[in-house]
């Protein structure tokens, strides 16, 4: 049983192509007190992904369970939201965005904004740290590596202070352990012993959301 989000929303994201406004739902904890806050990012629109897949709907139900605001978004040209899907050039911006906008609420902890994504949104979670976008964590869950150039990021990754943590299957088709082990390593030791790997599963994750929904959430509402 799903919890249904309290609000649907909308908030602006400033990109240097326009300003454009974006759609999200927020699922709220049942709870008077000032909350933590997590900002979920959906999967590239061509194979379907958008605020909606099942994967993170029930992630942000989770953490509603747990004691944390989530709000899902849709990136600029998918479902209602405004402007244009543009692979990853302003997707990040839109990033900063939604954080901005939960960091707006009254009863979010400004200083307890965490990322996750899956997929594409996982690599525009990551790209958004390199780009500065203030994160207290990141649960990066199967980042697309072979199919980006990672090395060249690797570093701007390592210039944020979130503590980062990655999922993904020992069969993925998009992001193989190898190639997700290095990248880790690339960007510091630390990020190198946070790859949790569930073996036999793909990139699509059928029949084990469970599990990962579980390994998510229990990193993302860890106290550290």
């Amino acid at each position: 049983m799903t919890i249904t989000p309290t609000d649907y929303i909308s908030f602006k994201s400033n990109r240097p192509s326009g300003t454009i406004e974006l759609e999200g739902a927020l699922h709220l904890p049942q709870t008077g007190s000032v909350a933590p806050a997590v900002v979920l990012c959906h999967p590239h629109p061509s194979g379907g992904g958008e605020m909606g897949v099942h994967l993170i709907v029930n992630i942000a139900d989770k953490l509603a369970r747990m004691g944390a605001v989530a709000l899902r978004f849709n990136f600029g040209g998918v479902g209602t939201s405004e402007g244009s899907f543009t692979g990853g050039f302003e997707e990040p911006i839109d990033i900063a965005a939604a954080c901005d906008y939960v960091r707006s609420l009254e009863y979010v902890d400004p200083n307890g904004v965490d990322l996750c994504g899956w997929s594409f949104g996982a690599w525009m979670s990551l790209m958004a740290l390199a780009e500065g976008v203030e994160a207290k964590k990141c649960a990066a869950i199967a980042p697309p590596l072979s199919m980006v150039d990672w090395r060249e990021e690797a570093s701007r990754v390592a210039g944020s202070r979130a503590q980062r943590r990655y999922f993904v299957g020992g069969r993925d088709q998009f992001c193989s352990v190898v190639d997700l082990r290095e990248f880790a390593a690339a960007v510091s030791e630390q990020d190198a012993d946070s790859v949790e790997v569930l073996e036999d599963v793909d990139h699509f994750l059928f029949g084990h959301e469970k599990d990962v929904v579980k390994l998510v959430t229990d990193f993302l509402r860890q106290q550290v």
